[in-house]
């Protein structure tokens, strides 16, 4: 209990203080080792030997406005996210995916966003859909390669894809918020 309350605060902190989301920033890219092989795929992390289930992970993204609440029943609002059904009420940190020829490189810090929603994807051609009532191959989303954001419009959602380009780093940090 006192993790989950300790988590919350300090996204708390993160969303409304500036330096709190630089110093997330730093951490993020303390991770980085400079002999590594960049990501190239979805669900390649960054990573280091010390704390790598906290590592960035390249994700592709998409953007929605449709849907006044969740398949959980929250009712959504900027700052939510669609993503695997397991990682439900974690919090997620959201960096620039920037594309080199070697792989993707982590850029700025985009914001602090709640798993609240989950969905489909597209079809990963592989495994069992939980999604899906014909349990055909599972989906992007549901696997966890794919992070969908919810913004209040049309608009909002073709800035984020320009930001984006269709990719970014996140960290999920699993807790209720």
């Amino acid at each position: 209990m006192f993790k989950r309350v300790l988590v919350t605060a300090l996204l708390t902190m993160a969303i409304t203080t500036p330096c709190y989301a630089n110093a997330a920033h730093e951490q993020a890219m303390s991770f980085i080792l400079a002999d590594q092989d960049l990501p190239k795929e979805p669900g390649d992390k960054l990573y280091t030997s010390e704390n790598p289930e906290k590592c960035p992970t390249l994700f592709d993204t998409t953007a929605y406005h449709q849907g006044e609440y969740g398949s959980h029943g929250d009712k959504m609002r900027e700052g939510y996210c669609a993503g695997a059904p397991d990682l439900y009420g974690a919090a997620v940190t959201i960096y620039e995916a920037i594309e080199t020829e070697e792989g993707y490189k982590i850029g700025d810090y985009i914001g602090m966003f709640e798993l609240k929603d989950t969905g489909y994807g597209r079809s990963t051609n592989k495994g069992k859909s939980r999604v899906r009532s014909d349990k055909k191959y599972a989906g992007s989303i549901e696997s966890g390669t794919h992070l969908d954001i919810y913004r209040n419009d049309l608009s909002r959602c073709w800035e984020w894809m320009h930001r984006t380009q269709g990719k970014i780093f996140a960290v999920i940090t699993p807790a209720k918020g």
